[in-house]
């Protein structure tokens, strides 16, 4: 599934920039040229959904993903911000719960075991809330170390951890979409596409 549309999109625009060069000739221009003004073709919609919809630098395939502008669709601009801004957020956590609890040596790790998981010196545990005093939930004891975790931040992980998927599946989603309208049309577009190759 090939996600280079840029070509036709461009190849249209030109299309209506030709019909009015030809529209403006008026009666000076030879009769093979006026007639295909018809077959040219108003293509204004498809140009402008494409040009909203499809970023400017594409990627060979819509599997790759990238391939639908910023802004066009709120919820695949979360789930982008998500999928890339991970540390950011997570150091915003971090931040917060190093002011919650007033421990500055608190951090926010992860390993292929526990997941996200937020980290205390031994000597610093006792200050943590545990129970119905605070959110956080013990899941290790080391020697050195303490290990806990929130509902917050296993939520966090969990979207995180879907919002790639997510955000590609949605992609591809809106390129067969795309690929519907576009094919609806097919026949006003190929119908352009020879009077540009005549021309």
């Amino acid at each position: 599934m090939v996600a280079r549309l840029t070509p036709g999109r461009g190849g249209l625009a030109t299309a209506g920039d030709i019909r009015r060069t030809l529209e403006s000739a008026g009666q000076g221009a030879p009769q093979e040229l006026t007639s295909a003004l018809h077959d040219l073709g108003y293509h204004s919609e498809v140009i402008d959904r494409l040009g909203r919809a499809l970023a400017v630098e594409l990627p060979l395939y819509a599997r790759d993903g990238g391939f639908i502008a910023a802004e066009y669709l709120p919820q695949l601009d979360e789930l982008r911000a998500l999928r890339d801004e991970s540390r950011r957020l997570i150091a915003g956590l971090q931040s917060r719960y190093v002011d919650e609890t007033s421990i500055r040596t608190l951090k926010i790790k992860h390993n292929n075991v526990l997941g996200y998981f937020i980290d205390v010196s031994a000597k610093q545990a006792d200050k943590i809330p545990l129970g119905e005093d605070g959110p956080f939930i013990h899941r290790q004891t080391l020697a050195n170390a303490v290990r806990y975790s929130t509902v917050e931040l296993s939520e966090l992980e969990n979207r995180i951890a879907r919002a790639g998927e997510q955000a590609l599946a949605l992609e591809l989603k809106l390129f067969e979409e795309l690929v519907e309208e576009i094919t609806g049309g097919a026949d006003a577009i190929a119908a352009a596409a020879q009077v540009l190759a005549a021309l």
